[in-house]
């Protein structure tokens, strides 16, 4: 481990991660100097120094200095909490794997915040990181996405081919499979792949004339939608590691960053159906322009530092301190959505 200065406090993280450099870029932004608001986050994490050592933690903790919230770490599993002094509650999901129960008693300390009248952010009541969840929400809904079918031994793939054959709640393209017709699934399925294949997906094909595949990711903070990044690839499945850094695709990813998602509000009631405040949305556009929804990811990592970042600086062409301004808006959003709803309180 090595130690890293942020806003004159000494951080810990994995060696190869944050580096000095885009330090520096981050420290451009100061802590405000009066106190606006006083939030309790609800996580697993125990203390600030592990909370701190997953990127979202620091993204987060980086947004509620400059905008001069104070904070207090809360796992409600193992403590008990005076309520009465804070202004807002943001819940977590991070680690929350790692404490049995945990969601649970956040249903339970949310009852008593909301009793009390004091706002939540990010309620985890109900909260499932499954596609699948999303799936069910956004079909209920009537928004536009991909037909499913949990996989079962006794049960055969009602859907039409091709198909797509994943593992529920996985994410970045890993244990995801094309199958073009019935013997092909078969084929793939009789692997011994793990964690199972349990998920069936309608393949829709949304390649564009131009031969490329492309999915957009924007990040919705409450009602505002933050453009991301379009990736563009020559392969059905579009993700950071095969997306093509052409002019092409540094020219659109310019683009949707300048201009916004053009339906704001669309994604914006994605991620309201999912009952989520912070959330990353991936979505395809059909040649006619219509959009489909893949998955949200309430656990998304923007990863400064490492290999996803310099994939990500490879695929859009940014610089060190585009990327970093990028990721400081997220954190940004996350402290002015507390303010908000605390306003409002």
């Amino acid at each position: 481990m090595r130690g890293i200065v942020v806003d004159g406090e000494e951080s810990s993280v994995a060696a190869g991660g944050r580096t000095p450099r885009l330090m520096r870029f981050i420290a451009r932004y100061p802590r405000a100097s009066a106190t606006t608001a006083r939030v309790v986050i609800v996580t697993a994490y125990d203390s600030q120094e592990r909370f701190q050592q997953s990127h979202m933690g620091s993204v987060l903790i980086w947004g509620l200095k400059r905008k001069g919230l104070d904070w207090v770490l809360h796992n409600p599993v193992k403590q008990h909490l005076d309520t009465r002094s804070f202004d807002a509650a943001l819940f977590w999901p991070y680690g929350f794997r790692e404490t049995p129960g945990f969601l649970s008693s956040c249903a339970r300390f949310e009852r008593r915040l909301r009793d009390s009248g004091i706002p939540v952010i990010n309620s985890l009541t109900g909260c499932d990181l499954r596609h699948t969840w999303c799936l069910r929400l956004w079909t209920r809904s009537g928004l536009p996405c991909a037909r499913y079918q949990r996989l079962s031994p006794d049960e055969d793939l009602r859907l039409e081919y091709p198909v797509i054959l994943r593992t529920d709640g996985i994410h970045r393209g890993m244990n995801m499979f094309y199958a073009e017709d019935r013997e092909e699934a078969r084929r793939i399925l009789q692997r011994n792949i793990a964690p199972p294949l349990d998920l069936g997906l309608e393949f829709i094909n949304t390649k564009g004339p131009d031969g490329y595949y492309r999915k957009w990711r924007s990040h919705v903070i409450g009602d505002r939608v933050i453009p991301r990044q379009v990736q563009l690839t020559k392969n059905w499945k579009v993700n950071l590691h095969a997306a093509v850094d052409s002019e092409q695709a540094l020219e659109e990813d310019r683009k949707f960053v300048l201009e916004g998602e053009p339906h704001a509000g669309l994604v914006a009631l994605a991620a309201r159906v999912l009952n989520s405040d912070i959330i990353a949305l991936d979505y395809s556009k059909r040649e006619d322009g219509s959009y489909v929804f893949w998955e949200g990811n309430r656990n998304f990592d923007l990863s400064v530092g490492g290999e996803m970042w310099a994939q990500f600086l490879r695929s859009t062409g940014r610089s060190d301190a585009e990327c970093v301004e990028s990721v400081r808006a997220i954190g940004d959003s996350i402290a002015e959505l507390i303010l908000e709803r605390a306003d409002h309180r």
